[in-house]
């Protein structure tokens, strides 16, 4: 894998990605960031096995792909050596034993990085009735009722929300044993009846 992309656009999708490794982790591949660099762009994934995170980088806003591959490497290291380069181009490359350098202007850092093949691989999501409500809504929704959800692992269900569509009414509710948060939402389209935690 190698390619040349600015520090700024790289650092905007690595502040997405990092939100997908939890400190917790036993496992060391779900310490680390996948790197997927394909001719349509660069994909960065992260997983804690119960949250994943996906983003995409299109090829207009990479400098130049020079050659294609994937990549693991830790997600923390990466980050920190990323986000204390000066915002200019950096190059990265690997080679077939997955050394990583990484160039910008005068600095170079080597990491090791690791086969993709032990990455857990983030589940496909059919998208076959897709439900439309404003950014706007479903963020007041979760705001107004996620202070009553559970905050320790006991009970799993309790550390979620349920989303609930009946016809043109969505209702988000949270519960943690003690106190219980109902919000009942009116949609402008009517939807067949569906429950997710």
């Amino acid at each position: 894998m190698k390619l040349s992309i600015k520090q700024n656009i790289l650092m905007e999708h690595l502040n997405y990605v990092i939100k997908g490794i939890s400190n917790k982790n036993l496992i060391p591949i779900l310490n680390c960031i996948k790197f997927e660099l394909t001719n349509e762009g660069l994909y960065l994934m992260s997983t804690d096995n119960e949250i994943a995170i996906k983003t995409f980088i299109d090829k207009k806003n990479i400098e130049e792909i020079k050659e294609t591959g994937e990549l693991v490497v830790s997600g923390k290291l990466f980050y920190e050596i990323i986000r204390k380069l000066p915002d200019n181009n950096i190059t990265i490359e690997t080679d077939s034993n997955y050394k990583t350098v990484i160039t910008c202007e005068k600095a170079q850092f080597t990491i090791i990085g690791k086969s993709g093949e032990d990455f857990s691989y983030l589940p496909v999501i059919e998208k076959t009735t897709p439900v439309i409500l404003s950014q706007f809504t479903l963020k007041e929704a979760v705001r107004q009722t996620i202070f009553s959800i559970a905050d320790n692992d006991t009970n799993k269900l309790m550390t979620g929300e349920l989303f609930e569509i009946n016809g043109d009414e969505l209702r988000v509710v949270s519960l943690d044993g003690h106190r219980i948060s109902i919000r009942k939402i009116k949609m402008k389209n009517s939807y067949s009846p569906s429950k997710v935690i």
